[in-house]
């Protein structure tokens, strides 16, 4: 019988000073590790493959104490990683076909309609299979094209807010289309500009905000696109104050599509790298929707997102401030962005809430 030297587990387990066993490849063949490489810094490894949606690892056996997944997982927990593996790995091959497809609207060329509702129905497959968009959008690895991974984003999560508003079928089609489409006139935007890392001027704010013109007239010709869709690219930055563009609306007056796809834009862009920032962790970003939107966005959806949001992250993994890491158990309604959580190191409960736990912070997903 074979002597294995070697131990798989799961990457959450993954420390400081291990030996990777084998070489770790990610799915297009890149070798992301190779054998024989010491860990210097756990964190940093873990993020790495969780970007990749890699979830086990095989490492040298001088740490026997090191948990298999067989040991501290239960059956259930085992199909459901699978499953999670399964949809990030969708995710990213829809992806590509999405640059694809939106390439062939840029340059103006044809485009079946088959091709995007073949697109759209791979997509939603994802939401029939009872997984957690959200929680595979954390790990689902960073695209090094920021409008597409951008645009497949807001795609899944206007999709989610339109599920939680119980649209119909139809309507949740031609929802996740807007979302689709919303930014490909950035592929117009100077790119200079679009990558900025400082704050940008006056002039490159007005050449940034010309997208949403541009998306529309790259999509207006397109007779299989309908009017519903089209207004809710044009209009997805518009406030309900009267702040946004490209027409200043207010209120009502701003399409349906367009005040949901806008929540879907903004709650994205903050979980995103930027040039000009690093991305924060969802928690971070309700807190910034509910102390620094509540004039701008449709409230009544987004108070239902919020609520649905935060519930997506209970049983998520979490690296604390303190360098501890931690699972969300529950979302307090009153504080959606400080959720109560279950130390790993003694399954004590701390209420980030509490007064005293104000120091604590949510710095990484795991």
């Amino acid at each position: 019988m074979e002597n294995k030297n070697y131990k798989q587990i799961s990457v959450k387990n993954i420390k400081d000073n291990m030996i990777i066993a084998s070489d770790i490849f990610d799915y297009e063949g890149n070798r992301l590790l190779a054998k024989g490489f010491k860990i210097t810094s756990g964190l940093r490894v873990r993020r790495l493959l969780n970007q990749h949606n890699i979830w086990f690892v095989k490492v040298l056996k001088e740490d026997e104490d090191i948990p298999s997944p067989e040991d501290n997982m239960t059956e259930k927990e085992n199909i459901e990683t699978l499953k999670m593996r399964k949809a990030a790995f969708q995710i990213n091959k829809n992806r590509v076909l999405l640059k694809e497809s939106l390439d062939r609207f840029i340059m103006g060329e044809k485009v079946k309609p088959e091709e995007i509702e073949n697109m759209i129905k791979d997509t939603i497959k994802l939401f029939k299979n009872d997984i957690n968009i959200f929680q595979i959008m954390q790990n689902v690895k960073d695209a090094d094209d920021i409008t597409y991974a951008h645009c497949q984003n807001v795609f899944l999560i206007s999709y989610s807010i339109g599920e939680w508003m119980e649209l119909n079928e139809e309507d949740l089609k031609e929802l996740a289309l807007a979302g689709m489409l919303i930014d490909i006139g950035k592929t117009k935007v100077d790119e200079n500009v679009l990558n900025k890392e400082r704050e940008l001027v006056y002039d490159e704010f007005v050449e940034i905000k010309k997208h949403s013109i541009y998306s529309y007239e790259i999509i207006k010709d397109y007779e299989f696109i309908n009017d519903r869709v089209k207004k809710a690219v044009l209009h997805h930055h518009e406030r309900i104050d009267g702040s946004g563009y490209p027409l200043g609306l207010r209120g009502k007056r701003i399409p349906l599509f367009a005040r949901i796809v806008a929540i879907a834009d903004v709650y994205n862009a903050l979980i995103s790298d930027r040039p000009y920032r690093g991305k924060k962790t969802p928690f971070e970003a309700i807190r910034v929707l509910e102390t620094e939107y509540m004039d701008k966005l449709d409230t009544s959806i987004l108070y239902l997102f919020l609520r649905k949001i935060a519930e997506n992250y209970i049983g998520q993994s979490i690296l604390l401030n303190n360098k501890k890491e931690a699972t969300i158990i529950f979302i307090p309604k009153h504080h959606l962005a400080r959720p109560i959580i279950r130390m790993k190191d003694d399954n004590s409960i701390l209420d980030l809430s509490q007064k005293e736990n104000i120091h604590l912070d949510i710095i990484e997903f795991l």
